[in-house]
């Protein structure tokens, strides 16, 4: 009797060990998006080369390497309604979340200038997009 206990609690945690594992794989980690802000830069947005599509109305933006404080922004490529994309402050280490129509395209954008004689790499850790290459 005392074995059978010890084999089921030993199968419990089993199954919850792999339960943790299988939505540790599941979970969206999200995209990393580069943009490079080129030298002597004074554009007020500068945008990435990738193209994202929500996969919710709902999209979530983390500062990543490279980036200070900035201003956000999405650039319509393709809706199917038109509504207006308002720049976002992001806060580096607090992620913020968007409204963005799920299933339309947009090129994403920092608020950035490059006062030096050297381009700068950015990024931006995105999740809930799919993402292609312009």
């Amino acid at each position: 009797m005392k074995n059978n206990k010890i084999i089921i609690i030993t199968l419990l945690i089993v199954i919850v060990l792999i339960i943790g594992v299988v939505f540790a794989l599941l979970k969206d980690k999200g995209y990393n998006v580069k943009i490079l802000v080129p030298a002597h830069s004074s554009d007020v947005f500068v945008y990435a080369n990738e193209e994202i599509s929500p996969k919710k109305n709902e999209i979530t933006i983390t500062a990543g390497k490279g980036l200070n404080d900035c201003e956000v922004v999405l650039k319509t490529v393709y809706v199917n309604e038109e509504n207006a994309y308002e720049p976002t402050y992001l806060t580096h280490g607090m992620p913020v979340k968007m409204d963005a129509q799920k299933g339309a395209w947009f090129k994403i954008g920092v608020n950035m200038s490059n006062p030096t004689s050297e381009d700068i790499v950015v990024y931006l850790n995105i999740k809930n997009v799919d993402v292609r290459v312009e």
